[in-house]
């Protein structure tokens, strides 16, 4: 398994879209902290709070994660599972590593791609703002937990790369709009995605994380349940 995950972790760095994305993500971050360290009274026009105004950091990187997580995931590991079926290298996998052990392992290795990132991102904020953001970090890490673990479910669940790369398109760029407009409706049929979806629970302490924490648990049993069934 560890194997694995040290492919996946390194395989992930090596793709166009991979240094696109880093290369976006620590732009937008070296340019935000850069931002309000030049101009610390917008910070206080907005929050009257020290702690709270150092945390206005963040926003930038939070914002990208939470609206465009989704898709950069997807862009990056829509064919996780699936590419090693197509490819028939699944075969060869599973001779040496058990099926969930292959499942875990690409998991972890693609989480700590984004670990990784966010890590050096929030570096180069705490440096211009000289402060840790804990909460935030963590939020952010637990949301792409989410993901990661969503997007392997569809590439498990679905055989074709080409496919899971349309829906990745479609599901990267439509789940923040319906996450975001569950948690502002009152019709009885958005509750569900409400809750199933991990932006409502942003919203409270660090302890309502566990909540999306469980159900990427659920979605990887999910994801160990269809790998276990599937003739490879």
């Amino acid at each position: 398994m560890v194997h694995i995950l040290k492919r996946e972790f390194i395989d992930s760095f090596k793709s166009i879209r991979s240094i696109l994305i880093i290369l976006f993500i620590t732009y937008i971050s070296y340019k935000s902290a850069a931002f309000f360290a030049d101009n610390p009274g917008v910070i206080h026009e907005f929050i009257e709070s020290s702690d709270d105004a150092k945390s206005v950091y963040t926003a930038a990187v939070a914002l990208i994660v939470f609206m465009l997580g989704f898709l950069f995931v997807f862009a990056t590991s829509h064919d996780l599972i699936n590419k090693e079926i197509e490819l028939k290298t699944i075969r060869l996998l599973v001779t040496k590593v058990s099926r969930v052990e292959i499942l875990l392992g690409k998991l972890l290795g693609t989480l700590l791609f984004w670990i990784a990132l966010i890590s050096v991102s929030f570096g180069i904020l705490s440096i211009y703002a000289s402060s840790w953001f804990p909460k935030d970090y963590f939020q952010i890490i637990i949301f792409l937990l989410y993901i990661v673990s969503f997007v392997q479910l569809m590439s498990t669940a679905i055989p074709h790369t080409k496919l899971t790369m349309f829906l990745g398109i479609i599901l990267g760029l439509s789940l923040p709009i319906i996450g975001l407009i569950s948690l502002v409706s009152e019709r009885w049929y958005w509750i569900p995605i409400k809750y199933i979806l991990p932006y409502h629970y942003l919203e409270g302490s660090i302890v309502w994380m566990i909540i999306p924490c469980l159900i990427a648990i659920i979605y990887f049993f999910i994801s160990m349940f269809i790998m276990q069934k599937r003739d490879l």
